[in-house]
């Protein structure tokens, strides 16, 4: 069960200024470790151990390849690669890498059973329970509330 948060928009420039809007709420980060425990709970013939170590290798590989300009595809879940951030130059001759390009990213995209159209489909969600400060209708409260 995915659980939401309500916020209100209250950016001066806002086109929605004063709307609320769900936000997901993510209640904890798993670790690597967790992750391999959590595997290991599944009736699986390998060690935590064991799948600590493959995981480990497997990060390790898809950043290597992802910096190598590789897109690395995890059947029914996501492809990740790198994009880049850049500004405009007039001119090819103008155009510098250490100039024009400003930003990297790590880009993933679902793939598979893992697309938009299934997350709709298989997600299901329920507001969260507790807010610092309730939200009330056209309170002019409420901004990023946080979960106590």
């Amino acid at each position: 069960m995915l659980k939401y948060r309500l916020v209100q928009d209250n950016r001066s420039n806002a086109n929605n200024k004063g709307y609320w809007f769900a936000r997901a709420v993510v209640e904890n980060t798993l670790t690597l470790e967790d992750l391999a425990r959590h595997m290991a709970d599944h009736n699986t013939p390998f060690s935590e151990g064991v799948i600590k170590g493959i995981l480990t290798d497997m990060v390790n590989c898809i950043r290597e390849l992802a910096l190598e300009g590789k897109a690395v595809k995890i059947p029914n879940f996501a492809i990740f690669s790198i994009g880049l951030k850049s500004t405009g130059a007039p001119t090819v001759k103008d155009f510098t890498a250490v100039k024009n390009i400003t930003a990297f990213r790590l880009r993933s995209r679902a793939t598979g059973v893992f697309t938009r159209q299934q997350l709709k489909q298989a997600a299901h969600v329920r507001e969260q329970a507790f807010y610092d400060v309730k939200p009330e209708e056209g309170s002019g409260e409420g901004g990023d509330q946080q979960e106590p």
